[in-house]
């Protein structure tokens, strides 16, 4: 007879949910097949129903010990007072003991009662944002708001401008420390890199942005007016490849007189930690109400939240990092100027792009998407990507010279 995979209770085979945890028991071997991404979120899935079930498992035997306590000091209530009665003991002392105890005991009871709750709610309908970030990690931004950014504003077309912030040099630990949870080898190792003065966007690049400057003179290549899957002025542009957004910087710096260009993968990551070294910039966790992503999964001692399952507009959160930088987490994958190394073993560390022809034609790409688990939006998540591809989850955002 079948196993439920979470709870391992005997199931018919023909039933749709496990009795015991509730756990959907169709599984998709055809879908998961076909799409990796599907099997991936399916296991990740699945780990986290199984350390939840053990952990309410957990919970309820250490309520059926305090139970089996509570009844041993109801008798020993019994015992204290026969006891007293024998030995003309007062009664008064027998109680407040028994009291001590019962008072105690029932505070601990309900106090693993409530944990139990709240398990058990987590697996069924997962409660959908976290708290505010802890004073520390405010702290911490207003430390780096202690050296003003300055916001650059350069027009493009009328009533439409192309804004980026100036963000001071510094240093700064690139990759994942051992310790980081979903880390992957390619973030290895964790080394300090130096990173001169530089602009980037404040927001990711839109589509009305993307068709005012891919209407202007062709330099190397033509541009696509409306390239994106999930269509709306003010959403991000998408489906475009590195070599599309290559003749976009060059049209714009033509057009302004200022040379844009990608960032390096250090720059963006740089600019994406804005003095922190948590896995993001608002900590150690992520929350679906601080940016697009699939909210289905968790990230540490995250909760799920929502998964819109499209792009949304730039400034739909209102959580810019301590640089004035927004979404720098999720929406869509970020497009860096770099070739792919598998690790970070002799590169740069002056904050440059990593351009090596001998290492292949894949490109960077930065910052996860709004259809990815909240580990792959990780300050130090790595990606890639054919130069000449582009799909509905990688769109970018510009660097500028200062000058």
């Amino acid at each position: 007879m079948p196993q439920c995979p979470v709870c391992q209770t005997k199931v018919d085979g023909q039933i749709d949910r496990c009795p015991s945890c509730s756990w959907d028991l169709q599984a998709l071997p055809f879908l998961m097949g076909l799409m990796p991404e599907i099997a991936q979120k399916e296991t990740v899935r699945l780990e986290w129903a199984k350390q939840t079930w053990n952990a309410v498992k957990l919970h309820v035997s250490q309520l059926q010990h305090l139970q089996r306590q509570l009844q041993e000091s109801r008798d020993r209530e019994q015992h204290l007072q026969a006891q007293a009665l024998q030995q003309n003991a007062t009664w008064a002392e027998a109680l407040r003991e028994r009291e001590t105890i019962v008072v105690y005991l029932q505070d601990q009871f309900a106090q693993l009662q409530s944990k139990q709750d709240l398990l058990i709610h987590t697996l069924d309908t997962p409660p959908a944002s976290l708290p505010i970030p802890p004073s520390s990690l405010l702290a911490k931004r207003n430390e780096v708001l202690a050296h003003p950014s300055s916001l650059l504003v350069d027009p493009i077309a009328e009533n439409i401008s192309l804004e980026t912030i100036a963000l001071p040099g510094g240093n700064f630990w690139m990759g994942s420390p051992d310790t980081e949870a979903e880390r992957d080898m390619n973030e290895s190792p964790h080394h300090k890199v130096v990173v001169a003065p530089c602009a980037l966007g404040k927001f990711l690049v839109t589509q009305i942005q993307w068709r005012v400057v891919a209407a202007l003179p062709k330099i190397n290549r033509s541009l696509s007016l409306y390239p994106s899957n999930f269509e709306g002025d003010n959403r991000p542009v998408e489906q475009v490849s590195w070599y599309d957004v290559i003749e976009f910087c060059d049209r714009l710096s033509a057009h302004t007189g200022h040379l844009y260009r990608l960032p390096s993968e250090a720059e963006w990551e740089y600019a994406c930690r804005a003095g922190t070294t948590t896995p993001f910039y608002f900590g150690d966790t992520l929350t679906s109400d601080q940016a697009n992503y699939d909210g289905n999964y968790t990230y540490g001692n995250g909760l799920s939240g929502a998964y819109r399952q499209e792009t949304t507009p730039i400034e739909t959160f209102q959580t810019p990092n301590a640089f004035g930088l927004y979404d720098m987490h999720g929406n869509v994958w970020e497009w860096c100027a770099d070739h792919w190394h598998e690790n970070y073993e002799n590169a740069p560390v002056n904050g440059q792009a990593w351009q090596d022809e001998d290492s292949g034609t894949y490109r960077i790409l930065r910052g996860g998407a709004w259809y990815c688990l909240p580990g792959l939006c990780r300050s130090a998540q790595r990606h890639w990507n054919q130069p000449d591809t582009g799909g509905s989850g990688i769109g970018f955002r510009v660097a500028r010279s200062l000058k």
